[in-house]
């Protein structure tokens, strides 16, 4: 069977095809590259076409700058302030050198008429406790602290305020703190039939001061009331 289809005509006209396609092939491919020779060599003659005589110059514009970049410090947050609480009222006061130990009342003014006519604030002592002059300072506050008490009657605080030697403690406790003052000065001066110059004094010691002190006032003595004592206390240093 496959003997009758492969006869040889068969074979030889396929054999010629297949020649004859491969020689026109070689053939193309032998005149493109004759003609590329033929061009080269024309080329080739011609070689001042192909220097390079000097090299273009190109002028370029100036290149644009960067941006500076400019840093922007961070800001740094205020810090804010802590306020500073206001002086506190002292609501006891203790003097360990005569025993007492007494709690501390404010005490206000009242308006007084002399036989003169002149009228003038005084400060009555109050009742069975100390009482803080309501225009005078408080601990801290670099002032003059005035505190007054009875001596014979209404609880006699003060009675034995003229016990009171110098370098004696005196000792202010407020809501959250004490302070420690220590005795410096002690003025005992007549009052009844003086009164006018008694008053007179009593202000000077109970008027504002320059620097904290503790000022404390009472009758004396005991039987007769008929002078003054004043107990001057300054911030102890101990």
């Amino acid at each position: 069977m496959v003997r009758r289809v492969l006869n040889r005509p068969v074979v030889y006209k396929a054999l010629g095809t297949l020649l004859l396609s491969a020689g026109m092939i070689l053939g193309c491919s032998l005149s493109g590259r004759l003609a590329r020779e033929a061009i080269d060599s024309q080329i080739a003659q011609r070689l001042d076409y192909l220097v390079i005589i000097s090299t273009p110059v190109f002028e370029l514009p100036p290149a644009t700058p960067l941006p500076t970049f400019t840093p922007v410090p961070t800001p740094v947050p205020t810090a804010t302030p802590t306020p500073t609480p206001p002086p506190l009222p002292a609501t006891r006061l203790s003097i360990p050198a005569i025993g007492l130990n007494i709690h501390i009342v404010e005490a206000f003014p009242t308006t007084v008429t002399s036989w003169t006519g002149q009228q003038k604030l005084v400060w009555k002592p109050v009742s069975y406790a100390v009482g803080h002059y309501s225009t005078s300072g408080y601990p801290t506050e670099g002032a003059n602290i005035v505190l007054a008490g009875h001596n014979n009657t209404k609880g006699a605080v003060f009675q034995r305020l003229s016990e009171l030697r110098i370098g004696d403690e005196v000792i202010l406790y407020t809501m959250d703190d004490e302070f420690h003052y220590r005795v410096h000065e002690k003025i005992i001066f007549p009052y009844l039939g003086v009164e006018e110059q008694g008053d007179a004094k009593l202000q000077f010691y109970a008027a504002p001061k320059s620097s904290e002190i503790v000022t404390l006032i009472s009758c004396w003595p005991y039987a007769t009331n008929a002078e003054r004592i004043v107990v001057i206390a300054a911030p102890s240093s101990d």
